[in-house]
Order: C-alpha cells, then sequence, then structure tokens
C-alpha cells in the first residue's frame, strides 16, 4: 500500500498539472498507510515485550528455596492446580526431597498461586497458556506442556544435549534472566 503511494507520488513529483483534489487524496493516503503501520508496530512491540514478562514473586524466598536448585519458574507458565500439587509433594519433587518448612511451603504455594497461569493476575500469554491445558489436566513439567513445546519446536534435540544445557528444563541455560520472569526471545543465548 505505501509502495503504491510513494510510486504514485514519484512518478507525479515535479507534475504542475497534478490538481489539487488529487494531491489531497495521495497525501490523505499516505498519512492513513503510515498511521496503519505505525499502530501495527507499536501493538506488535507491547504485545511481544507484554508477551515475553511474567509476575514474579516477591521477596528472596522463592529464588533461594526454589531457584536454588532448579531454575525458578515463572508462575505464570502452569495453572494454580499445578502448583499446589507440586508444592503438596515436596518429599518426592522429582526423585528429590526438596521438602520445605510448612511456613515458608505454604507462602510459596501462595505465592506460585496467585501468580499462576489461571490467576486474576494473568497477562494475555498466561490467560493463553492456561486455555491450551485441559481443565482435567495438571501438568507438573513446563516443558511437557503445548505452550514450552511450541515455543521450543525449532530447537533441535542436539541443543537439548548440550553440556550447558542438558535438559529442557534447564531454561536459565539459554533464557538469561528467568528470574526476572523475563523470557524475550531477543535475550536468548544459546550456549555452544
Amino acid at each position: 500500500m505505501i509502495s503504491t503511494l510513494l510510486s504514485k507520488i514519484a512518478s507525479h513529483a515535479g507534475n504542475d498539472r497534478l490538481t489539487r483534489p488529487s494531491r489531497g487524496k495521495l497525501l490523505g493516503g499516505l498519512m492513513v498507510a503510515m498511521g496503519v503501520v505505525a499502530t501495527m508496530g507499536m501493538v506488535g512491540l507491547s504485545h511481544a515485550s507484554q508477551d515475553a514478562q511474567f509476575p514474579m514473586p516477591e521477596g528472596k524466598t522463592y529464588i533461594e528455596e526454589c531457584g536454588g536448585c532448579h531454575t525458578a519458574y515463572a508462575p505464570g507458565l502452569l495453572p494454580a492446580r499445578s502448583w499446589i500439587k507440586l508444592m503438596s509433594g515436596l518429599s518426592r519433587h522429582f526423585g528429590d526431597d526438596a521438602s520445605l518448612e510448612d511456613k515458608t511451603r505454604d507462602k510459596l504455594t501462595a505465592d506460585l498461586v496467585a501468580l499462576a497461569a489461571d490467576s486474576r493476575a494473568a497477562n494475555a500469554l498466561m490467560q493463553r497458556i492456561n486455555a491450551a491445558i485441559p481443565a482435567s489436566a495438571t501438568p507438573e513439567r513446563i516443558s511437557k506442556t503445548g505452550f514450552f513445546n511450541f515455543m521450543h519446536d525449532e530447537v533441535s534435540s542436539s541443543i537439548w544435549r548440550r553440556p550447558r544445557i542438558g535438559t529442557p528444563s534447564n531454561c536459565m541455560a539459554c533464557h538469561t534472566k528467568t528470574e526476572a520472569g523475563r523470557y524475550h526471545e531477543r535475550e536468548v543465548h544459546i550456549p555452544k
């Protein structure tokens, strides 16, 4: 659309016979086209930056207790029922005993549930993640969700096997700002 308008302007450049009404149409069309492109750009940028950002629990407890052993995953990657199940089974957490004091576990569970994919705090991406998980399912592995698989469908198995990555659940190997809930594609650094 813009190229058509620009070529029309270029073809009429220096043409004194271009009437005032046709100039107005040309400039009006160009302004509309520029407005559409600018709006698309702003929507696209805000959508992309917003979608790559997840709210994280406040304070250091989540990062210290959970992030001390593995990625401190953004709560918005799973629904509340998944976090409740995970936190209630810490004595057998993927083959390890990750038990916490009751007070700490209860606080972390409340924080995770409050920021889960199906919470009131859910942004548009979190809502889409939740909508893609059947209500009858309670996923315990983020790397087994449809969203994860969709976002990583171009990552070959050889990349997952790299020593500094090792497994799809090691988000922080490539997403260097996971502790801040940031999964921006432009911030991805895949280790060699």
